[in-house]
């Protein structure tokens, strides 16, 4: 795969097509609400993805995340551009999800920042990775289901009132498969008085019959 993303590796990643949830960004059978948006609105106001956390994309996050293929960060955020412009969203600061103490430890970088800073960048967004801190550790959601991701997170992270008062914040992840994850982020700046929180993330996990 090398440093960057390659052209092949571009035509061989399946997008997100609609027709997809207008909150949540999951695919759907027919335009409007998915299941769980319908019956339990998110914190968040919107959130959406690029591709299917499938196949290559898998590979590459895998890369970004655990090989430290950095340069990576920076070749996925231009997706993340395009995709910021086709929703038209007024947004004042950008935000990665923060890595929690011992992790970020372990891997001494975080691959959510690795997409935000250069998209902020590239959108000439203010980016503050400050405003949100992750309070607590939390365990790994992989194999959690959607209950135990919604605990697992509960109380995790915590946001400065002062520079996210009356702002529209977007979060930027690697990947998203629950959701559970950016909600837990935008309930801790609703807070402290976010106007609204969006999300961004580079894959997401497709659940059938959503």
């Amino acid at each position: 795969m090398g440093a960057r993303w390659c052209l092949q590796c571009q035509q061989e990643t399946r997008k997100i097509q609609p027709p997809i949830c207008e909150i949540c960004g999951q695919s759907i059978e027919i335009y409007g609400l998915c299941r769980r948006c319908e019956t339990t609105r998110p914190k968040f106001t919107a959130v959406r993805s690029w591709a299917e956390f499938d196949g290559l994309i898998r590979k590459a996050l895998y890369e970004l995340k655990f090989r430290k293929n950095i340069g990576l960060g920076s070749s996925l955020a231009q997706y993340l551009e395009i995709l910021m412009g086709s929703c038209r969203w007024v947004i004042d600061i950008v935000i990665p999800v923060l890595l929690g103490s011992q992790r970020a430890q372990e891997r001494a970088y975080n691959q959510a920042a690795l997409i935000a800073l250069p998209l902020a960048l590239k959108l000439q967004l203010p980016y503050n990775p400050r405003i949100l801190k992750r309070i607590r550790e939390t365990q790994s959601q992989v194999e959690l289901s959607l209950i135990e991701r919604q605990d697992n997170l509960e109380g995790a992270f915590q946001a400065q009132r002062r520079p996210t008062d009356r702002k529209q914040i977007l979060i930027i992840d690697d990947v998203t498969t629950s959701g559970s994850t950016l909600n837990a982020c935008a309930e801790a700046l609703i807070e402290v008085g976010a106007k609204a929180v969006h999300g961004l993330t580079i894959a997401r996990a497709v659940h059938k019959n959503a």
